[in-house]
């Protein structure tokens, strides 16, 4: 993760999350301390220094670019305009335990008001997401799943506890980083938002197509180093790898 505020969101070959050992599963690797469940961080200079290492890459806003018309999905209750929308302008400062209880369960109208900002999401995905990422779509199962986790699990409380372990599989990174915020409303005693960092797997042939795309397009690709720590300790495990086009001209 390149900061303790970012929730790693490991994609495969297609775009689609598939978690950090190929089931699907996620989990934030430190404690989340809250300070105020009063409200989410609103202040713009607070928002913005919470993403500020965390940017969409270059080659993820080209792809937003390049795909734009291809950027909505067809997701039961999307359209801003349906109750959904409704239930999300009137509940939208309420507390989110009070608006958990205005819906139904099984929660058909709480599915509504979820998906009715996420064409909306995906159009701005690069004020959401960091990394790299494709402005993918979702399967309506992975959906449903999505949904029910948000529902199942509520934003923490006051103090400092470990966050709920989630399952992606098959949702895009877009979809993956809404449920992640879903969930996560209330920023840290740091004044830091959760934010989402997607990033194709080590092994992944991406990694060469994002360069050779970033040439195309006049784009320098940047040469990455990476430092392996332990996360709790801190202490390097081993020697810094170069990564990207100039890694070999850079470490002579």
């Amino acid at each position: 993760s390149p900061t303790s505020n970012a929730w790693v969101i490991p994609l495969g070959d297609d775009g689609l999350c598939e978690g950090k050992y190929g089931d699907g599963r996620i989990w934030y690797d430190f404690e989340w301390c809250v300070d105020d469940t009063s409200s989410p961080l609103k202040d713009s200079y607070l928002i913005k220094k919470s993403k500020k290492l965390l940017p969409a890459s270059k080659w993820s806003i080209w792809k937003m670019e390049e795909n734009a018309k291809s950027n909505f999905c067809s997701y039961d209750s999307s359209n801003p305009y349906n109750n959904g929308g409704y239930y999300r302008r009137r509940l939208a400062e309420e507390d989110w335990t009070e608006r958990k209880l205005q819906f139904r369960d099984p929660p058909d109208d709480f599915k509504r008001w979820l998906l009715s900002d996420i064409d909306q999401w995906r159009l701005e995905a690069d004020k959401h997401v960091g990394g790299d990422f494709e402005t993918r779509c979702s399967g309506y199962g992975e959906i449903d799943k999505m949904v029910k986790q948000v529902w199942e699990n509520f934003s923490p409380d006051e103090g400092c506890q470990r966050l709920p372990e989630l399952n992606c599989l098959g949702l895009s990174a877009i979809d993956t980083c809404k449920m992640i915020k879903e969930i996560v409303r209330y920023p840290n005693d740091k004044k830091q938002n959760i934010e989402c960092f997607a990033q194709y797997q080590p092994s992944s042939p991406k990694h060469q197509q994002i360069i050779e795309d970033l040439i195309s397009i006049g784009q320098t690709p940047k040469t990455k180093v990476v430092i392996i720590a332990n996360a709790t300790t801190k202490k390097v495990l081993s020697e810094p790898i170069m990564k990207g086009p100039l890694a070999q001209v850079m470490a002579k």
